[in-house]
């Protein structure tokens, strides 16, 4: 049986990985699969790779996600990606490669590592979302990486939405732009269906929380970061609760609030109105994961940049009414006015009020969780994804 290898190389983890974890559950019935990491990876993560059943392998080092301050720290910033994604592709090598190599990495920034994959085997990489506004001299390094690596026959581009394709079909060459797929960001409709159906669950995290049975609760699941529109949301959230003494404000993320963040955090004085909660704290299976969405009655996710989050078509799929942020490929789930609410990115009064329009609108609420859910589980079903994926594997291989 051939092999599908899959690598990544930073310790975070999210939207990217659960998106790959959906397409190894219909991969590994066609090829034996392997999953490369960091070591030190967050347990969480390696749970949902042995749930799959499917093999784990380590290599030393992970990069720094989190810009460098200065040139000195740019410098170390990148001799350490240098040598992480060396001992990342010695690794890979080390299990004797056949078949497919699906890395998360980007020609623009890590063109090196992708060559040396294609002397292995057929590369697919899965572009997420738009890169950063940068100078003509840095588009132009860009373009001729994307060139280069266009020129190998055996790599492949997978994007995760339509605004990302649009965006990176104009730095491949027309061949590799021609061939870019769009396997979306998705979920699993049977594996929310019975969550979302079971009031249990509802109550469970209800009580976890302790929101009473009348209270409203406006619910964001993320990394708690600027990227996400963290301070927004709170502003939001203020501006909210003093119209609105029903409102109480609710965030998970897989990661804690640094001291900085806490402190801030007190001077938006919601106090009880307001929870940060960690994963941890509700459980270790994806089930828990999904089981907190249930307590929610508005779902919120006021990013600044974004694909296509995981964690947005989860709640939709969950029946929740959504509020997002006109950015990237958010519009391609949430249709204002039809499948949720868009507002602009860092308009935190506007988003205070799209929060007490559907507070105060159960009709609306009720419509437009309605048609969000039906449009999600038309649109973004993993299956469907995992199965294009698969079959452009085949397609690649059987060219050979």
């Amino acid at each position: 049986m051939r092999q599908a290898i899959y690598a990544w190389n930073y310790l975070e983890w999210g939207g990217a990985q659960i998106h790959l974890f959906a397409i190894i559950r219909e991969v590994r019935k066609s090829f034996r699969v392997s999953v490369v990491l960091p070591a030190g990876s967050d347990p969480k993560v390696l749970k949902f790779i042995d749930d799959l059943g499917v093999e784990r392998h380590f290599f030393e080092g992970s990069i720094n996600t989190k810009p460098a301050a200065g040139f000195v720290a740019s410098i170390k910033s990148r001799f350490r990606k240098m040598k992480t994604e060396y001992r990342m592709m010695r690794k890979i090598a080390e299990l004797g490669p056949d078949g497919v190599i699906h890395l998360d990495l980007l020609p623009h920034y890590s063109l090196i590592p992708l060559i040396w994959a294609t002397l292995y085997a057929e590369v697919f990489i899965t572009s997420h979302n738009r890169l950063p506004e940068v100078g003509p001299i840095r588009e132009a390094i860009w373009k001729f990486k994307c060139a280069v690596i266009s020129r190998f026959r055996n790599f492949h581009v997978f994007c995760s939405n339509e605004d990302a394709k649009n965006y990176f079909s104009q730095h491949y060459t027309k061949r590799t732009a021609e061939d870019i797929q769009v396997t979306y960001t998705s979920m699993n409709p049977d594996e929310i269906g019975p969550i979302a159906s079971d009031l249990s669950v509802r109550a469970k995290f209800r009580e976890f929380i302790g929101l009473r049975e009348d209270e409203v609760a406006v619910l964001c699941v993320g990394n708690f970061i600027d990227r996400k529109g963290r301070w927004v949301f709170l502003e939001a959230a203020q501006i909210a609760a003093a119209k609105d003494p029903l409102l109480r404000f609710v965030w998970l993320s897989p990661l804690p609030a640094d001291k900085e963040a806490l402190e801030r955090i007190k001077g938006y004085g919601l106090g009880e109105r307001f929870r940060l909660v960690i994963s941890d704290e509700i459980g270790k299976e994806r089930q828990d994961v999904l089981g907190f969405f249930s307590l929610g009655d508005i779902f919120v996710l006021p990013s600044f940049v974004e694909g296509l989050p995981v964690a947005l078509l989860e709640a939709m799929a969950m029946g929740l009414p959504a509020i997002s942020t006109n950015v990237n490929a958010i519009p391609e789930a949430v249709i204002d006015g039809q499948t949720g609410l868009l507002v602009e990115p860092g308009d935190a009064a506007s988003l205070g009020e799209a929060i007490l329009r559907l507070a105060s609108n159960h009709q609306l609420a009720e419509q437009l969780a309605t048609a969000g859910t039906s449009h999600v589980n038309a649109n973004f079903d993993e299956r469907v994804v995992a199965r294009k994926v698969l079959a452009a594997y085949l397609h690649a291989l059987g060219a050979n």
